[in-house]
């Protein structure tokens, strides 16, 4: 526990995408922030103590819950990529750091946030409620590793709330803007946006009709913090929008403000998934308890959105574009 009046956070993945902006968010409320990832920070952030180490080592997590007053559990292997090429790892690597996590938050008492994945509602049916069954496919598709997974250190976290840790769990919906990455293992906001800089074509997965709705990583990381209130104890949160759209649509409004020359152009999700992957059509979240029992909603239009990541990438590339 900190000595001084302010209060102390660790991020694990706190050099990530929405782990950066988590550390960011919580500084501008006068937080002290210590960062846990395996990679170095590409911008660090003033005020922020960077620990190079994973959520996997038990001591070195244990020793810093044991600083903190509370946790922000976002260190993970993610991504469709990720998870078809290497299950068993990302499973091993999750879980483990889940567990150690909360048995020291548990020891220490400190409060978790806990972050989830929209991929946990599988091929249930939207809008999808936090209190709603859920639907996979055959454990012999290992597109659903990831989801079942996540799923287990959701009911890892709910478990621990039941021995009397203070404990949220949010289910983050296609979270985009600055700092995420645009490689092959990256979200579908980024990989359009750097073809649209680059020229290149914009290529849509399956036919483009599948919606989705994105949340701006800003507004994501608000509601993560905001999910250390109280009343949000022992609850699995919703954070996204409710404004669905197609991914062909995506692609069109980046295309149209980058204002580039791109084609877009469409594959089959075999040629990129030769081990079989299965689309869900739709992924809409039902909003109330964000609303509700975090008190916020998502601020930041898609285009407005779109327009200040394309703006990042644009400074990231030297102005190209």
């Amino acid at each position: 526990m900190t000595t001084s009046n302010r209060r102390t956070a660790l991020v694990t993945g706190g050099t990530g995408f929405i782990g950066s902006h988590v550390a960011k968010r919580l500084l501008e409320d006068g937080w002290c922030v210590l960062s846990l990832d395996t990679a170095a920070a590409k911008d660090p952030l003033p005020g922020v103590l960077y620990m190079t180490g994973s959520a996997t080592d038990a001591t070195l997590v244990e020793r810093l819950v044991a600083w903190s007053d509370a946790v922000f559990h976002l260190a993970a292997r993610l991504g469709v990529k990720t998870t078809m090429a290497a299950p068993a790892e990302m499973i091993e690597n999750n879980l483990t750091g889940t567990m150690n996590v909360l048995r020291s938050a548990l020891k220490y008492r400190r409060k978790v946030v806990f972050a989830s994945s929209s991929e946990v509602y599988g091929k249930a049916r939207p809008p999808f409620a936090e209190d709603d069954d859920l639907l996979y496919g055959p454990s012999k598709k290992l597109r659903w590793s990831y989801a079942t997974a996540k799923l287990v250190e959701e009911f890892l976290c709910l478990g621990y709330a039941r021995k009397g840790l203070p404990v949220t769990v949010v289910r983050y919906f296609n979270v985009y803007g600055p700092g995420q990455k645009d490689g092959p293992y990256g979200g579908v906001v980024p990989k359009f946006i750097r073809a649209a800089l680059d020229g290149s074509d914009i290529t849509v997965y399956g036919d483009g009709k599948q919606t989705r709705c994105f949340t701006y990583v800003e507004d994501a990381a608000e509601a993560t913090v905001l999910a250390l209130r109280p009343e949000a104890d022992g609850e699995v949160v919703n954070i996204g929008t409710e404004h669905e759209i197609p991914i062909m649509e995506v692609a069109r409004l980046v295309k149209s403000i980058s204002r580039s020359p791109s084609r877009i152009v469409t594959i089959p999700y075999e040629t990129v998934y030769p081990f079989g992957f299965e689309e869900i059509p739709r992924r809409l979240p039902n909003t109330d308890k964000l609303r509700t029992i975090v008190g916020f909603l998502p601020k930041v239009d898609l285009g407005v959105g779109l327009e200040l990541t394309l703006n990042w990438y644009r400074g990231q590339s030297g102005g190209g574009g």
